[in-house]
């Protein structure tokens, strides 16, 4: 994904909250772009680099032509200018978790790797911006993002909840991030869920594989519509401790297994 003119909105208003008053360190889960609507918000991230105290201008090059994907998506085109350069603007010190091979970056694998002893609690902010919803092993993914996060920093999270169908591994329920929140004792910050207003027609791809299995499904697709629909989490490290998988059981329930509270013990009730 991409810095859209939404993430613009949602740093003012962590910035009024006091939780983003000045530019520190920052490390993005995958290197991100500038979507087409950042692009044309001049105004609006002029007004945001003087909250950081900027006085240099940002210059924004104009929007590229992009692909609408089927459904009526924006791709942002590969050529999209880096969110690197924003964030630099703003006097950020800058790392992002890639294989690219850019400056800064931190060539990990979140499907296995751990972080380097190096940058493990060493990042204020953690951006996730659309890309675990790409990743096999949610685990592990995760817990790169908290070992990266520094005590009292926080990690946004904009991610796809609904719809997207094609887009990524997985989608992502509200439970997850309540959950999640639980088994670390983070501290919810901002939550919000965000939909398209355009419903998404059946995709064609999806058709092509289902038509040898169910031929009427040449039919029936005219009848399903899909609401694209995404999360925004934004959580904050309080504790300094190890990572806790969430866990998807009632708040209160116990259990004698001493391996199950010994590895969730944060989520488990016991005397």
């Amino acid at each position: 994904m991409a810095l859209t003119v939404l993430s613009l909105e949602l740093l003012n208003r962590l910035h009024a909250g006091g939780l983003l008053t000045k530019a520190t360190s920052i490390v993005e889960i995958g290197a991100q772009q500038l979507a087409n609507d950042f692009l044309r918000s001049q105004e609006r991230v002029e007004a945001l680099g003087r909250l950081f105290s900027v006085t240099k201008k940002f210059d924004l090059p104009a929007p590229q032509a992009s692909l609408i994907v089927e459904g009526g998506a924006e791709h942002v085109p590969e050529t999209a200018p880096l969110a690197r350069q924003f964030w630099e603007w703003l006097g950020f010190k800058y790392a992002a978790v890639d294989i690219d091979g850019s400056p800064n970056s931190i060539p990990l694998d979140l499907n296995f790797d751990a972080v380097p002893r190096r940058v493990r609690k060493k990042f204020d902010i953690v951006t996730n911006f659309g890309t675990t919803e790409h990743v096999a092993n949610q685990l592990n993914a995760f817990k790169v993002i908290h070992d990266l996060t520094a005590v009292g920093g926080i990690m946004i999270h904009n991610l796809p909840a609904q719809g997207f169908i094609n887009h990524g591994l997985v989608n992502y329920n509200p439970k997850f991030f309540w959950m999640l929140a639980r088994s670390n004792d983070y501290r919810l910050v901002h939550f919000d869920y965000i939909g398209r207003e355009v419903p998404t027609d059946f995709p064609s791809n999806l058709v092509e594989s289902i038509l040898p299995y169910a031929p009427d499904i040449g039919e029936r697709k005219a009848r399903y519509k899909f609401d694209d629909g995404g999360l925004i989490a934004v959580l904050q490290k309080v504790r300094d401790m190890k990572f806790v998988p969430p866990l998807d059981v009632a708040t209160g329930t116990k259990t004698t297994n001493r391996a199950m509270i010994k590895r969730y013990w944060t989520v488990f009730a016991h005397d």
